[in-house]
């Protein structure tokens, strides 16, 4: 068995992880499950523990990614692109400036120069890395010839789920939309529940306050909540962050989950982390049309997608899942039944048991000006976060 090395770019000491945070937890209990030593890092990581690493694998992702390849000893490395982040940090041009595209494609190219295997969620976004990887030369013909499908190279592992769990029934028609990302549509949510109000008076919607504002642009979050206090809106709740160990018990005090969002690119390639955890979680979902979701609900006949971006169809949509929960709910359990971590994680596992170098990453690969010394990841942060250096 080997020594796997996971490196998360989200802090994890605080105990309440989002979308990337649950991932890496997972994998981190599915390969111990399968064998492996496993050491799992997330910030602050200082230099000199990844120059001490000692590991026969490593898992990165993201920009801490860039910290560990200016430091740590060669190794085989697993690049996690399952987070297309340079696509939803588009949404930040125009209120933290050009730098945060021109550090995440930075981050991104450097990552495809240097990873030898890589992971993503979807057809969709395989794809669309595979040609990313053309553009840098890991698509080359010496990869081609070897693979012609190259699943060496790149493999999809979705987001998974824990086993299946007993829920309790709510009492009320509360509806979980739960974090506020800037590529979601919170005000058209907000509107929708006060339509719904009128044939269902008690039904409220709650928000979830992000565990790491700091590092996540919370723009969307300040209007939803100022929109809410001008409209007296006193359905509308924002709550913190829940535990993730306890966010079951969460997730039983509602009967569905709402996602409101405009139509984009990122809505094409992201697969949403919370669609997973709240059907786990068995709560039917209604929403607004997105490739990977739409799939996932169609299938399993597990909530509503909407295709008219109204506050009124949604609402509609909203009253329907109502009436259909126990149905919708049946399906929930039948999607965790077949989304389990380990099935999920099957070509990370594979590659876990007999990692390797791509000898022949280098052939065709494009040369980039990176700096001699990376910024630190406080001064990366600052930058993201629009701070003073």
């Amino acid at each position: 068995m080997s020594r796997v090395l996971l490196v998360c770019p989200e802090p994890l000491g605080h105990g309440h992880p989002a979308g990337i945070g649950i991932r890496f937890l997972e994998i981190e209990k599915v390969l111990k499950e399968d064998g492996h030593t496993v050491t799992l890092r997330s910030p602050p990581v200082a230099p000199e523990d990844f120059a001490r690493a000692e590991a026969d694998v490593a898992v990165v992702q993201g920009h801490i990614a860039n910290d560990f390849f200016a430091h740590a000893p060669a190794m085989p490395v697993v690049v996690d692109l399952y987070d297309p982040f340079i696509i939803e940090n588009l949404h930040y041009h125009e209120s933290r400036g050009a730098e945060v595209f021109t550090h995440d494609h930075a981050t991104l190219v450097q990552s495809l120069l240097r990873g030898d295997f890589f992971l993503c969620a979807s057809d969709t976004q395989r794809m669309f890395w595979l040609g990313m990887m053309l553009a840098v030369g890991r698509l080359n013909p010496i990869a081609f010839e070897s693979d012609p499908a190259l699943q060496s190279l790149i493999a999809i592992a979705p987001f998974g789920v824990p086993p299946a769990r007993e829920r309790g029934i709510a009492s009320e028609p509360r509806v979980l939309f739960g974090g506020i990302y800037d590529w979601y549509d919170p005000i058209l949510a907000i509107d929708a529940i006060a339509i719904a109000r009128q044939s269902l008076p008690q039904i409220s919607i709650t928000f979830t306050k992000h565990p790491n504002p700091d590092l996540t642009p919370q723009g969307k979050l300040a209007a939803a909540m100022q929109y809410a206090k001008k409209s007296k809106a006193e359905f509308v709740r924002f709550e913190p962050w829940f535990e993730y160990e306890r966010r079951g018990e969460f997730f039983d005090r509602f009967a569905l989950a709402l996602l409101t969002f405009r139509q984009s690119l990122e809505t094409d390639l992201s697969m949403r982390t919370r669609v997973y955890d709240y059907l786990w979680g068995g709560l039917p979902i209604v929403t607004s049309s997105a490739p990977g979701t739409n799939e996932i609900l169609g299938r399993y006949r597990c909530g509503i997608v909407v295709q008219d971006e109204s506050p009124r169809a949604i609402a509609t949509a909203l009253l329907r899942a109502f009436a259909e929960q126990n149905a919708l709910r049946n399906g929930a359990r039948d999607f965790v039944r077949d989304h389990q971590w380990p099935a999920a994680l099957e070509p990370l596992r594979d590659f876990c048991r007999k990692p390797l170098i791509d000898a022949n990453k280098d052939a065709f690969a494009v040369r980039m000006q990176l700096p001699e010394k990376p910024p630190s990841i406080l001064e990366r942060l600052k930058r993201r976060i629009g701070g003073a250096s």
